[in-house]
């Protein structure tokens, strides 16, 4: 009789949000002096939707070029359009790495990238089969998204589950896929609101 093993993975990311983590406010010709290229420990090995921040209102239709890796390591680049106001703009992809970011043009104001609450993490960049989760609420109800997906995911992107967290901060609920599992041809993503969730364990093949 063969034995068969699952992998399992915790994702538990509490840290706020930060408009300046990866490039402090400043007007460069050109690239970005980057204050921090990966996320820290806190976010145990996941990443984020990318933000650029404007201080002025003469900067509209000017860009940022982001330059960096996607949720399962694979590399990837966004172009973020500023605003013509003082503003957060958030890009659509998310980040784990941001390794380079270089401006269209001096911006006539200050200029910083960070992050928003919107997180992911990459379970497998293959294809595996989801088995099931431990999750622990947050203190705000929301969904947890899961994605059949290898790289490039957006934050528009349909996933082919939700599961919703009760907004009972520390709330153990348990999710078991029936049979095999849930396949995900592609690999296995998983996204989600700060907030929604203090920890997930998520359990796979692979």
């Amino acid at each position: 009789m063969t034995s068969t093993y699952v992998n399992v993975k915790t994702i538990m990311d509490e840290t706020a949000s930060s408009t300046t983590y990866f490039a402090t406010a400043a007007r460069p010709n050109t690239s970005f002096t980057m204050a921090n290229t990966t996320f820290a420990s806190s976010h145990n090995g996941g990443g984020a939707v990318i933000t650029a921040t404007t201080a002025g209102s003469s900067d509209s239709g000017k860009t940022v070029t982001l330059t960096g890796t996607d949720l399962n390591g694979n590399a990837q680049t966004e172009v973020i359009t500023l605003p013509g106001s003082a503003t957060d703009t958030a890009g659509t992809k998310y980040f784990l790495t941001v390794t380079a970011a270089e401006m269209s043009a001096q911006p006539a104001g200050n200029v910083s990238l960070g992050f928003n609450a919107s997180r992911g993490m990459g379970m497998f960049g293959g294809r595996t089969a989801l088995k099931g989760v431990t999750s622990f609420s947050g203190g705000t109800a929301g969904d947890v998204a899961f994605h059949n997906s290898s790289s490039g995911l957006l934050s528009s992107d349909t996933p082919f589950m939700q599961y919703r967290t009760n907004g009972t901060a520390d709330n153990e609920t348990h999710f078991n896929a029936p049979g095999l599992g849930v396949l995900c041809t592609n690999g296995l993503v998983i996204t989600y609101t700060l907030d929604t969730i203090d920890q997930m364990n998520v359990f796979f093949n692979g």
